[in-house]
C-alpha cells in the first residue's frame, strides 16, 4: 500500500465514523439528500471502493502536493466527495452544484460532520468560473462522480471550463459506461422507460425531476408553443426533439413552422433527457467522438477503467473477480469489462 492509498483509506474510515454519528431523523435537510446519506451509510464499504479508486487517480494526476492544491467538487450532491477531499488534506475544497437544495443541505451536513468546506457555489459552470475569477482562485483539480452523464451540453460545458486560465486536471468518473455492452443494454432499457412510460415517484424524490413520460412532456411543450400544428405534426416533432431541452425544442418548432424542415437529429437510438431541466437519463456518450472533440480544444485526454467492488453476495462476487482479472490483463484503458469509466483530461498552459 502506498502512502497515498493509506491516506485515502484513513480518510474514508474517518468519514464513516462521522456519518455513523449522525441522527438522520434530526437533520433539517431534504428527504432527497437524507435518502442518499442513508444509502451511503448502509452500503459504505461497497460505495467507497469507487471513491477510493477515483481519489487515487486524482492524487496521481496532481502536478503538486495535495496540501498545496485546490479541489473542485462539480455536481457535489450531498457532498461526500467534498468531505473526503477535505479529509485527504487539500488546501482548498470548493463544492458546486446546480441544485440549490443540495447546496443548502450540504452546508448543514458539513456543519454536523464538523467538516469545513471552503466554498459552496450554487450554479452551473459559468457561475463557477465567474466565482473563481472574482476570487482569483486557480483550481488544480475539477472532479465528479456520476455527473458527466447528466450534463445537458457536454461540448458546451468543456468550451466553458477551458476559459480557466491556469493549468488544471479534470477527472469525471461515471457508471454510464457506453463501452460495456451489458451496462449499455441496461441503460437503454431505462431510457425507453423514462421516454415512453415515466417512473413512479418514491420517498426522497428530487422535486425538480419529472416522473411523467419525457415524450408526453415534449408534446405539451410543442402544443403550447404552436396550437396551429396538426396532431400528427405534434407527434412527429415530439419524437424528433428527443434529447432537447425546452428552449431548444421551441427553436426547432419555429424552424419547422417556417420551413417544414427539421435539421436536428439525435445520433443514438435511446438517449433522452428531461425536456425542462436538460438532465440526461444516464447519457451513453460516444467516447471516441468526445475524445476527438476535447483534443480539438487542446486538452490531453484519456479514458480509464476501474475495478468492481465486492459485496456480501458471494454469487455476484465470482464474476466480478473474473472481470477484475480480465481488466488487469487488458490494461487500464480497456473499458469493455469495466463498471465505470473515468474521463481524465488536462489543460496545460
Amino acid at each position: 500500500m502506498t502512502n497515498h492509498d493509506k491516506i485515502i483509506e484513513e480518510s474514508i474510515g474517518e468519514l464513516r465514523k462521522k456519518l455513523n454519528g449522525l441522527t438522520l431523523s434530526e437533520l433539517k435537510i431534504s428527504d432527497y439528500n437524507k435518502r442518499y446519506l442513508q444509502e451511503y451509510i448502509a452500503n459504505y464499504d461497497f460505495l467507497m471502493y469507487q471513491y477510493s479508486q477515483l481519489l487515487a487517480k486524482v492524487i496521481k494526476s496532481l502536478s503538486k502536493p495535495v496540501e498545496e492544491s485546490v479541489f473542485i467538487d462539480y455536481g457535489g450532491g450531498c457532498g461526500i466527495l467534498s468531505y473526503l477531499a477535505k479529509a485527504i488534506g487539500f488546501k482548498k475544497v470548493i463544492y458546486n452544484d446546480i441544485y440549490e437544495l443540495s447546496v443548502n443541505d450540504s452546508k448543514l451536513i458539513a456543519q454536523q460532520l464538523s467538516i469545513t468546506i471552503d466554498n459552496f457555489i450554487f450554479g452551473d459552470v459559468d457561475q463557477l468560473i465567474l466565482f473563481l475569477e472574482k476570487q482569483d482562485i486557480k483550481p488544480d483539480m475539477i472532479c465528479s462522480l456520476n455527473v458527466l452523464e447528466h450534463i445537458y451540453d457536454v461540448k458546451g460545458w468543456f468550451n466553458s471550463i477551458i476559459k480557466i486560465q491556469n493549468s488544471f486536471s479534470l477527472l469525471f468518473m461515471t457508471s454510464a459506461n457506453s463501452k460495456n455492452p451489458f451496462i449499455a443494454k441496461r441503460l437503454m432499457k431505462l431510457h425507453k422507460k423514462v421516454e415512453f412510460e415515466g417512473v413512479q415517484r418514491k420517498e426522497g424524490w428530487k422535486e425538480i425531476d419529472l416522473s411523467s413520460s419525457f415524450l408526453e412532456e415534449r408534446k405539451k411543450i410543442i402544443t403550447a408553443k404552436s396550437g396551429a400544428l396538426k396532431p400528427d405534426e405534434i407527434k412527429h416533432l415530439a419524437h424528433r426533439t428527443r434529447g432537447l431541452r425546452k428552449n431548444d425544442i421551441l427553436k426547432l418548432v419555429d424552424e419547422y413552422t417556417k420551413g417544414k424542415e427539421i435539421k436536428y437529429k439525435i445520433n443514438h437510438p435511446t438517449n433522452t433527457c428531461d425536456p425542462y431541466t436538460g438532465n440526461w437519463a444516464e447519457h451513453l456518450i460516444d467516447l471516441n467522438q468526445l475524445k476527438s472533440y476535447l483534443e480539438g480544444l487542446k486538452l490531453k485526454v484519456t479514458f480509464t477503467n476501474s475495478y468492481y467492488g465486492y459485496s456480501k453476495n458471494k454469487f455476484l462476487n465470482a464474476p466480478k473477480f473474473i472481470l477484475n482479472i480480465f481488466m488487469k490483463i487488458f490494461g487500464k484503458h480497456n473499458l469493455v469489462f469495466s463498471p465505470t469509466y473515468t474521463l481524465e483530461a488536462k489543460k496545460v498552459v
